[in-house]
């Protein structure tokens, strides 16, 4: 089966909005009488503070594979293989547990109050009966509850064709490895920020 990579649509919407929003700030500032001696400090600002949207927005996710579940945070990429996998839980965000230790999404948090409750009456609109005692962040229509999904169906398809070895959870190694391209677009967009302050 292919690799299916999933992103909060919150997250992606909001990014876009923030990308469009110093986009515009930018031109509009740029196409001011006299702005000419500032467009240095008005460009890189903007791209760093773009830059900054994406690390920290835009680019975490969680994947799944026919090997692994991965998360990818700001700051960490996990991968998960499978057979290390004992529980999946959305609490308050997707979080996947195996014996070494919990690794939370922040691709997939659980949604607040208001959320919990659109999401809820968009669940009951789709005709789908509600299960008792189901949680907010498992509903599908949710960010949290959509990854859930996407995780549980992978590992329950691979699980019931026998293609899971069980009883070694406490055996398999996580991978655990620093998103260097975030962390220097972090790096960069902190960086630049500060110098566009700096020359305004």
């Amino acid at each position: 089966m292919p690799r299916i990579v999933f992103r909060s649509r919150f997250n992606q919407v909001l990014s876009i909005v923030a990308w469009v929003a110093l986009g515009a700030v930018a031109l509009g500032t740029l196409l001011t009488p006299g702005a000419f001696t500032a467009a240095p400090g008005i460009v890189l600002g903007a791209v760093s503070g773009a830059a900054l949207v994406w690390a920290l927005l835009w680019s975490p996710y969680v994947a799944v594979d026919d090997e692994a579940a991965e998360v990818a945070n700001v700051l960490m990429e996990y991968r998960v293989p499978w057979a290390a996998l004992i529980h999946v839980d959305t609490r308050y965000a997707l979080v996947l547990h195996t014996p070494q230790r919990r690794i939370s999404a922040t691709a997939a948090p659980a949604p607040g109050a208001m959320t919990s409750v659109r999401a809820a009456r968009a669940h009951r609109r789709s005709g789908t009966p509600a299960q008792p005692g189901v949680r907010p962040g498992e509903l599908p229509t949710t960010d949290s509850g959509r990854a859930a999904e996407l995780v549980r169906d992978r590992w329950h398809h691979l699980r019931d064709t026998g293609r899971i070895e069980s009883g070694v959870a406490d055996r398999i190694p996580l991978q655990a490895r620093p998103r260097l391209t975030a962390i220097v677009a972090i790096v960069l967009g902190v960086t630049g920020l500060v110098g566009a302050i700096l020359l305004a």
